[in-house]
């Protein structure tokens, strides 16, 4: 699928070194990072193009993570994420959720109501993270959920989910992260520079509403809302995925919208 968003982060030049901070331990949280859904096991020499390091440096760190069980090896030699990592990974999503008690069962009414899988994420640097993920079984609904389920990240350029979270922050918090950004193509429909980006933000900011169609993988369309109640740690959104071949992205905004906003203002 090209160079993530993670990978681009590793490739720039890094600030100069912080003499408060460990870079050992910048290295190993940056290590751990390039493992995603997508790209669940890799070997030393992926990672150390990833992070721009020697391999014999990678594998120190490796080494060290998989002492500490926070990656383990295949059959291959290739490293991946432990059950370990994940409790740790799942432990911060569920500090998240208690600041939206009231979120699941909000979800389970808005699927209810769209017959269709919902949504919620916060922003996470530079992507979005699934906080919640309630599923659909309607007719093309597996393939167009692309596997993905709490935890996992999703780009903010491409997807409704990351558009409303962008929308709704301060101009110069979502400047910051335009210019870090790179809109790599993930679907037919991917926008392909930062003044269209910006333009359809102006527009999301204004109606309350984000749209992805087929932005991000073909046959995929998706609305979302920002929850914008006072007092959240980052900002959150709510979102509905539905299978392009189902409606126009018209009919989903008229049949969808009014019940996205009203989740995210019930959240």
């Amino acid at each position: 699928m090209g160079v993530s968003v993670s990978e681009d982060r590793a490739r720039r030049p890094r600030p100069p070194a912080d003499p408060r901070l460990s870079q050992s331990l910048e290295s190993g949280v940056a290590l751990i990072e390039r493992f995603t859904a997508t790209r669940p096991a890799l070997g030393i020499a992926e990672l150390a193009d990833m992070l721009d390091a020697s391999r014999s440096t990678t594998h120190r760190y490796a080494s060290t993570l998989v002492v500490l069980a926070y990656l383990e090896q295949d059959e291959r030699r290739r490293y991946r994420l432990s059950s370990h990592a994940a409790r740790v990974g799942m432990a911060a999503i569920d500090t998240i959720r208690l600041e939206t008690p009231a979120a699941l069962t909000v979800l389970e009414d808005l699927r209810e109501q769209t017959g269709h899988t919902v949504s919620m994420g916060v922003l996470d640097g530079d992507r979005a993270i699934y906080t919640h993920r309630l599923f659909a079984h309607g007719q093309g609904q597996y393939e167009t959920d692309l596997g993905l389920r709490v935890g996992a990240h999703v780009p903010l350029h491409c997807t409704a989910l990351g558009k409303a979270l962008l929308a709704s922050l301060a101009e110069p918090e979502q400047h910051e992260i335009l210019t870090r950004v790179t809109l790599k193509r993930e679907g037919p429909n991917t926008i392909r520079t930062k003044k269209a980006l910006a333009r359809q933000l102006a527009r999301v900011r204004a109606d309350g509403l984000a749209v992805c169609d087929e932005e991000q993988a073909p046959g995929v369309r998706s609305i979302a809302a920002a929850i914008t109640s006072p007092g959240r740690a980052r900002p959150m959104a709510v979102s509905v995925t539905v299978p392009a071949r189902h409606c126009t992205v018209k009919q989903m905004t008229a049949m969808f919208g009014p019940h996205v906003k009203a989740a995210a203002e019930r959240i």
